[in-house]
């Protein structure tokens, strides 16, 4: 049986095998990134009233910095006091919408296929919001999108292994540092 040392190396060392991968794309996130502040028009899937969850700190942090943003949850009401939308299908303009995504990965997988079939600009996926199977249905379906998603190894419990990279921040995290 492995010790608990060695387990902890290992995880490690797989939580640090996606930087090797994603450090030499910082000019690719730029470029993403330009895309997907581009837009005129912004939503964040995921977004809630409750002020602890990163969907709601996120859809916040855009409306501080002016951006026109919706949220888009059907299990609640509002978010920061703004109506929230059911569904993608219900953006007014969803070519000309960016779109955050701050949920489980079977979920995100469903907001995807409705984001690919409405032609949604880009998408950024946050934390913990994707899986391999999530990141399967990018590659091959996803091709007019523009994508966003940080690294994550996701551990038998299904939990994702996280880490601070700097050549993939969280829209958060870009946001603040555009000031």
């Amino acid at each position: 049986m492995p010790s608990l040392l060695s387990s902890v190396v290992l995880l490690s060392l797989l939580c640090l095998l996606p930087l090797l991968s994603t450090a030499s794309n910082s000019s690719d996130l730029a470029t993403t990134t330009a895309v997907f502040l581009s837009a005129p028009s912004f939503a964040v899937v995921g977004a809630s009233n409750d002020e602890t969850k990163f969907g709601t700190i996120v859809f916040k942090t855009m409306l501080e910095q002016g951006l026109n943003a919706v949220p888009v949850n059907p299990f609640v009401s509002e978010s920061q006091g703004i109506s929230c939308l059911d569904t993608l299908a219900s953006l007014p303009d969803p070519a000309h919408t960016s779109i955050s995504i701050v949920t489980q990965p079977a979920v995100t997988l469903q907001i995807l296929r409705q984001a690919s079939a409405l032609g949604i600009l880009a998408v950024w996926l946050q934390p913990g919001a994707q899986d391999e199977t999530v990141l399967q249905f990018i590659n091959s379906t996803m091709d007019d999108t523009t994508y966003i998603y940080t690294p994550a190894i996701f551990a038998d419990t299904g939990g994702p292994c996280l880490f601070d990279n700097p050549a993939m921040p969280d829209l958060v995290s870009t946001l603040e540092a555009l000031g």
